[in-house]
């Protein structure tokens, strides 16, 4: 980076000129980061992808919503110029809603594996505690379709690995129309979890933590079909089909609800299984840009520089410190 010019700055001042001294400060100083990626990638932010975008965003490492949310709006108020004068046709910023930054806040603190398994081992449903661990050997895809498309021939047991299909686009009954596929080796704890979900044919309520009501069942019958996951039959339109990604979504939030977590998500999950993976493959305690690009590819990224802000030898090492 040039220190203190903006790429395209031509245009960039242009911009700049219709604000009074204090924002323009304000915003040439998030031009100034934007311009690393600007000349990595030799264009200006405004014809950037999203995918692009997102990686700027990341790069802020922003320890709350309001601020990746806020420098997010200088980016968007750009575009949106870059719009009026032209030269593009379409802001790509101008869709995300405030939850939408949430993926770019560094999470405060992590999960080891250890402490996965002691919540693993509490859920009373296999149902429950193979999504978990699914989640955290690297398995999620575009709208969790890598766990809610597995199946149980999908599961190779003598070989150790699982199938993963994610789908880029699916039918109005989830089934995939086009997707992507993968295979990716797996240890004995995850394939007990799954053997444990395929042969689970009641799924228990609330963890079993419900007060006892004698009209009331304390368990649900779950759907009967060739899927890993599987919901409840009282709430499911297609036995058939793959389980809907809000099935899984409710899952979680209970075990968030019941053991009284905080911020136990999918993206939690999938980043605390990055940090445990990262730390057992990378050598002479070093991590390498080729460890960060082979965890990525592990997770299903296709970016690796959205996982640096957190993929870090400081995170990895409170977690799982030098033996």
């Amino acid at each position: 980076m040039t220190e203190n010019r903006l790429f395209n700055e031509v245009l960039k001042e242009r911009f700049l000129n219709q604000f009074n001294e204090m924002t323009q400060q304000n915003y040439r100083r998030i031009f100034l980061i934007v311009e690393t990626y600007e000349s990595d990638l030799k264009k200006d932010i405004c014809f950037f992808t999203i995918e692009e975008i997102k990686t700027v965003l990341f790069s802020f490492e922003a320890r709350n919503r309001g601020t990746v949310e806020s420098y997010a709006r200088i980016i968007s108020s750009y575009l949106n110029w870059c719009v009026e004068q032209k030269f593009i046709e379409k802001n790509v910023l101008a869709d995300f809603k405030p939850n939408d930054f949430d993926e770019f806040v560094l999470p405060v603190e992590f999960i080891t594996e250890r402490t996965l398994r002691r919540i693993e081992d509490f859920c009373e449903n296999y149902q429950d505690a193979v999504i978990l661990r699914l989640l955290f050997i690297g398995a999620g895809g575009k709208r969790l379709s890598e766990i809610r498309n597995l199946k149980k021939q999908d599961v190779d047991f003598k070989n150790k690995r699982i199938r993963l299909i994610n789908s880029l686009k699916e039918d109005n009954s989830g089934f995939p129309v086009r997707y992507t596929e993968r295979w990716i080796d797996v240890d004995d704890r995850t394939l007990q979890l799954i053997d444990g979900a395929i042969n689970q044919k009641q799924y228990t309520k609330r963890n079993g933590n419900i007060v006892f009501d004698i009209r009331v069942k304390p368990f649900v019958d779950l759907v009967k079909n060739d899927y890993v996951i599987r919901p409840s039959i009282t709430n499911v339109e297609s036995y058939s089909a793959p389980a809907d990604k809000y099935v899984i979504y409710r899952r979680i939030q209970m075990i968030e609800d019941t053991y009284g977590l905080k911020n136990f998500n999918s993206k939690f999950i999938q980043r605390s299984g990055m940090l445990y993976y990262a730390s057992n493959i990378m050598m002479d305690d070093q991590l390498t840009n080729i460890d960060i690009k082979i965890v990525a590819e592990r997770f299903g990224i296709r970016y690796s520089n959205n996982i640096k802000s957190f993929l870090t030898m400081e995170n990895i090492r409170s977690l799982y410190p030098k033996k």
